[in-house]
């Protein structure tokens, strides 16, 4: 008995739960405001996605074998570290060379995109050699140097 009851239960909630054939008999009533409809895809309710907006060329990117003249010169963090030969933040870039205050070496590859320079150098300091990578970009018409991979702005050295 208590199986047959069990049995009843089950295929009555089947019965309630079940989405009917064909379309809804229609009641003359129109569904609520906001309401959605079978006859009618439900509204998207995501917001339109602007166009993309158009490709803006970026400048051409140039291959250079060192610092390139507008570049080069010596930079520092103000023009009282540049009176200080040892000073810390002094960075000088030549065509074919780049000098930190304990480390130099050569600029093996060097890619010039609008004022933005990028280079691979071979350092050596305090007894080690190592590959790296720098990031330059000019400000100022030339007059500051920024460390894009670091944030440091330096002032040109006169």
């Amino acid at each position: 008995m208590h199986r047959h009851l069990s049995l009843i239960a089950l295929l009555v909630l089947a019965g309630c739960s079940a989405q009917p054939d064909g379309p809804a008999p229609s009641t003359g009533e129109q569904p609520a405001y906001g309401a959605e409809s079978p006859s009618q895809p439900a509204p998207d309710p995501s917001p339109a996605t602007p166009a993309p907006a158009p490709d803006t060329p970026s400048p051409p990117s140039q291959a250079t074998s060192g610092a390139p003249a507008r570049f080069q010169g010596t930079f520092a963090i103000d023009e009282q570290a540049c009176g200080q030969i040892g000073h810390e933040s002094r960075l000088t870039l030549s065509a074919g060379r780049i000098q930190f205050h304990e480390s130099s070496g050569s600029i093996e590859q060097a890619h010039v995109t609008g004022n933005t320079l990028q280079l691979a150098a071979r350092l050596t300091g305090e007894g080690e050699t190592r590959e790296a990578t720098y990031r330059f970009e000019l400000l100022q018409d030339g007059l500051q140097l920024r460390d894009l991979d670091h944030g440091m702005v330096r002032v040109r050295c006169p």
